[in-house]
C-alpha cells in the first residue's frame, strides 16, 4: 500500500473514531463513504469491519457504567440475523453494481436521517426492534453501514446521552463479530488491512478519548446534520460516477 494511501486511511479511522465517540454512531459511514478514495471497496469494508470491533470496545470501556445488556440483545439479536443476507451480496455482486449500491444506499439513509432523525419526544414501538434489527443488519453485512436503523431505534427510547452511546456499541459489537466471523472462509483478511489497523489503533484510541471529553459539549444534533450532509454527498458521488 503506497505510504500516501496509509496516512489517508489512518487519518480517515481516526476521525471516525471521534465521532462514533461523540455520538455513539458514525465510524462506519463516515469510513465507508471515504475509504473508497484510497483502497478497494471490498478492502475498506473490511478494514471497517475489523477496526468496529476495536472502537466499539474502546468507546464501550468509556460509558461502561450505563451499560445495559438487557436494552442491547433485542436488537443485537436481529442485527445478527441479518448480517449474512448483505455479506453474501457483497461477495457475489458485480463491483461496479456494488459501488453504485453503496452509493444509493447511503443516499437513503442520509436523506431518512435529515427528513426523520429521531426526536426526544417520539419513541419507536417495541415491536420495531425486529424490522430494523434485520434492516441493520443487511445493510452492515453488505457494506459495514447497518447503523442507522440501530441508532434510530436507540435514540427514540429518550435514554441518555451515555446509555445511547453504550447500547449502540454493543449491538455494534455483536454485529461486528458476527461479520468478522464471516469474513474468514471468504478470504477477507489481507497483509494491508492488518497494515492499517496496526497504525491506526493509536490515533483512534486519542480520538475516542478526545471524543468522550467533548460528548457533551457538542451539540448533537448539529454534529448529527453534518455528517449525515457528508455522507449524501458521498453517496451521490459513488451512484454517479461509479468508483
Amino acid at each position: 500500500m503506497p505510504a500516501s494511501s496509509l496516512v489517508a486511511a489512518v487519518l480517515i479511522l481516526s476521525a471516525a473514531a471521534f465521532v462514533q465517540s461523540v455520538s455513539g454512531f458514525g465510524l462506519a459511514l463516515v469510513a465507508a463513504a471515504t475509504l473508497p478514495q484510497v483502497m478497494p471497496l471490498h478492502e475498506g469494508i473490511a478494514l471497517v469491519s475489523v477496526f468496529n470491533l476495536f472502537v466499539c470496545l474502546v468507546t464501550l470501556w468509556h460509558n461502561r457504567a450505563a451499560f445495559s445488556w438487557q436494552a442491547s440483545w433485542p436488537i443485537a439479536l436481529f442485527m445478527c440475523l441479518g448480517i449474512p443476507i448483505g455479506f453474501r451480496f457483497l461477495h457475489h455482486a458485480d463491483p461496479d453494481v456494488l459501488i453504485r449500491s453503496l452509493g444509493a444506499v447511503l443516499i437513503a439513509i442520509a436523506i431518512f436521517d435529515l427528513r426523520f432523525s429521531p426526536k426526544n419526544d417520539y419513541q419507536l414501538p417495541r415491536w420495531s426492534v425486529a424490522p430494523l434489527g434485520l434492516i441493520g443488519g443487511i445493510a452492515g453485512g453488505a457494506f459495514n453501514v447497518g447503523g442507522p436503523p440501530i441508532v434510530a431505534y436507540v435514540y427514540s427510547q429518550n435514554w441518555e446521552k451515555a446509555r445511547n452511546v453504550a447500547v449502540l456499541q454493543t449491538v455494534f459489537f455483536c454485529g461486528g463479530l458476527t461479520r468478522n466471523a464471516l469474513m474468514g472462509p471468504a478470504g477477507d483478511y489481507t497483509k494491508n488491512l492488518f497494515l492499517v489497523l496496526a497504525w491506526a489503533a493509536i490515533p483512534a484510541a486519542i480520538s475516542i478519548a478526545i471524543g468522550k471529553r467533548v460528548l457533551e459539549r457538542i451539540p448533537k444534533q448539529k454534529l448529527r446534520t453534518g455528517v449525515f450532509l457528508f455522507v449524501l454527498a458521498m453517496g451521490l458521488k459513488y451512484l454517479i460516477l461509479g468508483g
